[in-house]
């Protein structure tokens, strides 16, 4: 995938300020575009509308943690570890994210389901996190036989989208996570 252009980074970190100052509801096109110092026609030919333009933000968002978070998955020895560390690891991310936490926020449901269910944004981002570490594990006689690994990618999913919105900050909240992970999905999976 070709990298945005400096201008679409541009508009990319005034609308992440401009979330971050105003919230996703009450930030407007016209904000974004002031923000990034542009025209809002500038705006809207590069980012059709709101949605266009929270999903890739979303999307960047997401490369990022792929970026940080695979190589160190990568080093692992074991799918199992793998997998619990990986789907801990983007919980954890995904809660400390403030965008990220916002859009799967009760107040933020309607929006969420749209960008990340309807779209199909946050299947795909999932995929592209973890198809290639579970085709290794294909490969290797680590995964199950006959697991559809795009079943598999949606299902890991909804399961980080689902612990994401149940995660809290006390101390043990990742560690129910983990012990989840570990007791319920990994041996489903091996």
């Amino acid at each position: 995938m070709v990298a945005p252009s400096p201008a679409v980074e541009r508009i990319l970190d005034a609308a992440d300020a401009c979330y971050a100052r105003f919230g996703i509801a009450k930030t407007t096109m016209e904000d974004v575009a002031s923000a990034a110092g542009i025209s809002r026609a500038t705006l809207y030919r590069t980012f059709a509308d709101r949605e266009a333009l929270l999903t890739a933000l979303v999307r960047r968002r997401a490369k990022q943690n792929m970026t940080r978070t695979r190589p160190r998955l990568l080093t692992l020895p074991t799918l199992a570890e793998r997998v619990v560390e990986g789907i801990v690891l983007n919980v954890k991310v995904g809660h400390r994210d403030p965008l990220v936490h916002v859009l799967v926020s009760p107040e933020q449901m309607a929006l969420a389901t749209s960008l990340l269910s309807t779209t199909g944004l946050a299947t795909e981002l999932t995929r592209e996190f973890w198809e290639p570490i579970l085709l290794a594990a294909r490969e290797s006689g680590e995964l199950r036989a006959g697991i559809d690994v795009e079943a598999l990618c949606t299902w890991f999913s909804h399961l980080e989208i689902m612990f994401i919105t149940q995660l809290d900050d006390s101390a043990d909240s990742l560690a129910r996570v983990r012990r989840m992970v570990a007791e319920f999905v990994v041996p489903a999976l091996t």
